[in-house]
């Protein structure tokens, strides 16, 4: 499993640090993407580190699906 970073969540929005847990890391098509949940909505926003927001679906141990979303729809997605 690959190493926690916030840098994807530093870049990409930062005016949600305050407001977000790291929760660790998944892979998918050799990307490693980040896992971020917001503290209130307990909503998931998943960045990977080319800037790149990810709709993941985790159903078991290695059983990883995702998808590509724009940055502004994760956004809004984590906040409601």
């Amino acid at each position: 499993m690959s190493e926690r970073s916030w840098e994807p969540a530093e870049r990409l929005v930062p005016e949600l640090l305050h407001e977000l847990m790291h929760m660790g890391t998944v892979e998918y098509g050799g990307q490693v993407i980040q896992q971020y949940k917001h503290v209130d909505t307990r909503r998931y926003i998943n960045l990977d580190g080319t800037g790149q927001a990810w709709e993941v679906a985790v159903a078991g141990p290695g059983e990883v699906g995702a998808r590509r979303i724009g940055l502004d729809v994760a956004k809004a997605r984590v906040l409601s």
